[in-house]
């Protein structure tokens, strides 16, 4: 079923993709859309073992490797123009600059250790993106915050608290879909870490543009570890 999904996406998406960054944009909102529509659909067949723990401000879990495809960056991007003045945008922007410089080619494991929280939380604890957040932030739950809150103390070699699983799979599978859409449009589909790759979008407002001229405007914000586990071979390496 998951191949499935992955599949309907990518067929779904690719047209969307092809016809520019604004495309690629709308890509990604149809994606975010649908896997909503299919965990709500789950959830409704297959109901969750307990309640759902996630709640505004409970962010202990944004401090995870996040990767994220180029229509997702764009997106958020796009976002923080719209909805944010110039002089938040900027200092926004040196947070996200700081957290890269700090985390930039951490494995998830040592980011988890790292314990740098997410330049786009507010002040509150809240994702100030929340709206267009990426998908695998979408896709993480908890039944337990405060086993979430005890695991992320101190990460290492334990079990990541218990999630509504279903949920996580049809999410990522619709990932997996955009990423192959944007291959299948003849545009890197490569999984990036979301802070650096958030860096180059927000620094370069061309960075849309590049993209869709297939230019390896996100090249350096491809995930080495993902890169490296699935047999990539990196640009000059």
């Amino acid at each position: 079923m998951l191949v499935a999904v992955a599949e309907g996406e990518s067929r779904a998406l690719s047209p969307l993709v092809q016809r520019g960054p604004e495309g690629a944009v709308e890509a990604a909102r149809a994606a975010n859309a649908r896997a909503e529509s299919l965990v709500t659909g789950a959830a409704e067949s297959e109901p969750p073992e307990a309640d759902i723990a996630c709640s505004k401000g409970c962010s202990v879990c944004c401090q995870a490797k996040v990767l994220v495809v180029a229509p997702e960056v764009l997106r958020i991007a796009a976002y923080l123009r719209e909805t944010l003045p110039e002089e938040a945008r900027a200092a926004l922007l040196e947070r996200v600059r700081a957290a890269d410089e700090t985390t930039r080619g951490l494995s998830r494991a040592d980011r988890a250790e790292a314990h740098v929280p997410c330049p786009l939380l507010d002040a509150e604890g809240g994702c100030s993106v929340h709206p267009v957040r990426p998908l695998v932030c979408r896709s993480w739950t908890s039944y337990d915050a405060a086993e979430c809150a005890r695991y992320w103390q101190a990460p290492a070699g334990r079990l990541t608290p218990p999630q509504y699983a279903v949920g996580y799979e049809l999410s990522q599978a619709v990932l997996a879909g955009l990423g192959k859409a944007c291959f299948d449009a003849g545009r890197d589909g490569t999984p990036l870490e979301l802070i650096a790759a958030l860096r180059i979008a927000l620094e370069r407002p061309t960075a849309g543009e590049r993209w869709h001229k297939r230019l390896p405007v996100f090249q350096t914000a491809r995930d080495a570890e993902w890169l490296e586990a699935n047999g990539v071979r990196r640009q000059g390496a």
